[in-house]
């Protein structure tokens, strides 16, 4: 296993940036991983990381997975999306003793790597599932709005992602 490393999938894309870029913040040089080798070039010298910093370049999800698979990163943070298709290839790569994570908002998503879990557990894995804003922030209004009150049987919040450009802060800023 690469000892510690710490793969972004997606690295050049917004979220992956802004996770690499909180990563270094860290003090941890993350790996950056996508498809195209100049723009992840770019993007680690946008983090101040090395010239010699690792890149891994995939055509695909199906050469991504392989990849980790044969050079086995510690964990694996999924920013490509499509996380109801991409979700348990990658996450079946990240195993035996391996770590994944993704920030799928979408049921799919969720069950397809909850099925996992008896298999990610018996090798040592550890698979988390939607973590970013989407779930947090509607179970966290959920959660208050239902304080003090009889447990509801069943809850339905409607959302929808940001359709935000490339401009602007990511996440929630503090004045």
């Amino acid at each position: 296993m690469a000892q510690g490393e710490i793969w972004i999938l997606g690295a050049t894309g917004r979220v992956g940036r802004a996770v690499a870029a909180q990563i270094v913040a860290a003090g941890v040089v993350p790996v950056l991983a996508g498809r195209d080798a100049g723009r992840l070039r770019t993007a680690a010298a946008d983090l101040g990381l090395d010239t010699d910093s690792k890149i891994v370049v995939a055509s695909g999800v199906e050469a991504m997975a392989a990849e980790i698979t044969r050079q086995r990163p510690a964990v694996v943070v999924n920013t490509i999306g499509d996380y109801a298709e991409t979700a348990v290839l990658l996450a079946r790569a990240c195993m035996p003793g391996g770590h994944y994570l993704d920030q799928a908002n979408d049921p799919a998503a969720f069950d397809r790597l909850f099925a996992l879990h008896d298999e990610a557990a018996a090798v040592g894995s550890t698979l988390v599932v939607g973590a970013g804003f989407g779930v947090v922030g509607t179970e966290a209004i959920v959660a208050r709005l239902c304080e003090n009150r009889p447990v509801p049987s069943r809850v339905r919040v409607d959302a929808f992602a940001s359709v935000a450009v490339e401009e602007g802060a990511l996440g929630c800023v503090s004045q």
